[in-house]
């Protein structure tokens, strides 16, 4: 193998390596199902994004509403509801633009329209957008779906929600993960990868092989 054919391989091999040890990217859901009874918002999905970030062991959750909705004060439900498939788990760092004061609520509830979550955020007033919180211990593998009463829609997540434009109220969810752009610098790897491939095969097609009769 020429110098320059070793240079490109080896090129190609810490490309490979550096794409599988690139640090793990957050993943994000939309929540695209409403339901607030007479609709609480007044666009197109989604209604809201969760990101969730695998930080070592612990989840890092940010819960953002759109299309002006607002978190609903939890005198029926939790502003936000979610399950683990293991456990119920302990949740830290609560961190809000709201009124009202977040606080973790380790026990199931019913979210009206998306069946029973194991633990959720409740808050004491209506307000706020965002809402980020850690979860600790956990992986996003055990996110689990809603147990799913007859009639209701399994959601990973759910939301209540107040819709500032229609006065209505009620949940909000769904789950749809949404497909990850990748960050310019993976492009750039991945460019450099099949321009190695390419000039290697180039290489090989152009060599000349003899042969004694």
């Amino acid at each position: 193998m020429s110098k320059l054919h070793s240079t490109f391989a080896g090129l190609l091999i810490a490309t490979s390596a550096l794409a599988f040890t690139s640090p793990a990217k957050a993943v994000v859901f939309n929540l695209n199902v409403d339901h607030c009874t007479g609709g609480c918002a007044t666009g197109s999905p989604p209604f809201a994004t969760v990101t969730v970030l695998q930080n070592g062991a612990n989840l890092d959750f940010t819960v953002q509403l759109l299309d002006s909705l607002t978190f609903q004060n939890s005198t029926a439900f939790d502003a936000f509801a979610f399950s683990f498939s293991d456990k119920v788990a302990t949740v830290t760092n609560i961190v809000d633009n709201g009124a009202g004061t977040f606080t973790s609520s380790p026990v199931s509830t019913g979210q009206d329209g998306f069946g029973t979550f194991k633990q959720g955020i409740v808050t004491d007033a209506t307000g706020g957008t965002t809402l980020s919180f850690t979860v600790l211990a956990e992986t996003i593998g055990n996110l689990a779906l809603s147990v799913n009463p007859p009639g209701d829609t399994q959601a990973l997540f759910a939301a209540d929600v107040s819709g500032s434009a229609t006065g209505n109220t009620g949940n909000i969810g769904g789950g749809t993960m949404v497909a990850p752009i990748p960050e310019p610098s993976t492009w750039a790897m991945l460019i450099i990868g099949f321009f190695g491939v390419g000039f290697m095969a180039y290489r090989r097609k152009g060599q000349v092989t003899l042969r004694l009769v």
